[in-house]
Formats: C-alpha cells, structure tokens, sequence
C-alpha cells in the first residue's frame, strides 16, 4: 500500500485523537521509527492492524471505520491533488472515470500503485453499477470514497452493496444511487 494512504490515516487519527494515540498505533503495528512517505510502498498488514486497532480504541466496528477513513480520504488526497477533480464535471463523470483518468493519474504519480480495477456503467442518469476488484478487498473504503466524492459535490448518494468478496463473491457489485440534480 502506497504511504499516502498511511499518511491519510495518520491525518484522521492525529485529527480525531490526537498525536499520542497515532504514536501508540505506530508502536504497536509498525516497525521502529516508521515515517510513512507518500511514494514509498508499505505493507498491507500495517494498514489493517493499524485499522484494526482504531476500532478497538473507538469501539466501533472495523467495517464503520473502513468507510469513514475512506470518506475521510477523499478529501485528504483532494488537499494533495486538487486538480484531478478539475477533470471532471460533476460527481457522475467522477465515478465514472475512476479507472480511465484517476488511477492511470495515479500510475504516473506513483509506481506500481497495485490498483484496485473498478469498472463502473451508468445504467441511467442517477444510477451507476459498480464492479470492485482488490486482493485486498478494501470495498468498505471504497464506499467511503464514494461518500466523500457525494459530499464534495454536495449531493445525497445510496450505496448498495448488492455483492461481496469477503461473502466469497468474485468482485464487489455496488448500486451507486444519486441526486442527478446538480451533477
């Protein structure tokens, strides 16, 4: 997993719990002294523990923090790279070209990203069909990502996750329903 995304979580962390907590997550699922850097790769595995163990202090559910990291992400990697979204018209076109424009942006940006391969249909206005793929089956931050790109744009969104890998689905089937007022 790229460091942005570490230093996504970080930014929450330090955020809504202060930097002692971010320390203490650090001592406990990093290796000694770990500085996330945005390009540099780290494992999957720290991710997860350090995931894992935000839920426990918060008491929450892994799965509510997986989605609001990922919705608390959209915004942080907004702050790092503001113009992607100038690519786009509108929350649709954004969904929408999350595979063809944001992640061959990201390709060029970092290498060997291991991208998860989402390929989206708009079935009609206000409704596109989502297909996720990840070995790392990080669906649940991917609907937070959803919502944060929602709530950039100001508009109410429903996500139904008609599909899953981790109920041993060969991909993730989410319905992405929107207000296409405003779009």
């Amino acid at each position: 997993m790229k460091g942005v995304i570490f230093r996504g979580l970080e930014s929450l962390v330090i955020e809504k719990c202060g930097m002692a907590a971010w320390e203490s997550l650090l001592e406990k699922n990093a290796p000694d002294d770990r500085v996330y850097i945005s390009a540099k790769s780290y494992p999957d595995e720290e991710l997860v523990g350090l995931a894992q163990d935000v839920a426990v202090a918060l008491s929450l559910p892994l799965q509510d923090v997986l989605k609001a990291f990922g919705e608390y992400l959209f915004g942080y990697l907004l702050q790092k790279h503001p113009t992607i979204v100038d690519t786009f018209d509108g929350f649709s076109s954004l969904i929408m070209g999350i595979d063809s424009v944001i992640h061959v942006e990201v390709a060029k940006l970092y290498q060997e990203p291991n991208l998860p391969k989402i390929e989206c249909e708009l079935v009609r206005e206000g409704f596109i069909l989502m297909q996720y793929y990840s070995k790392r089956k990080l669906c649940l931050c991917a609907e937070g990502l959803i919502y944060g790109a929602a709530a950039h744009y100001s508009i109410d969104v429903t996500l139904d996750h008609v599909e899953c890998m981790h109920q041993g689905a060969d991909a993730c089937v989410i319905e992405v329903r929107y207000e296409s007022t405003n779009i």
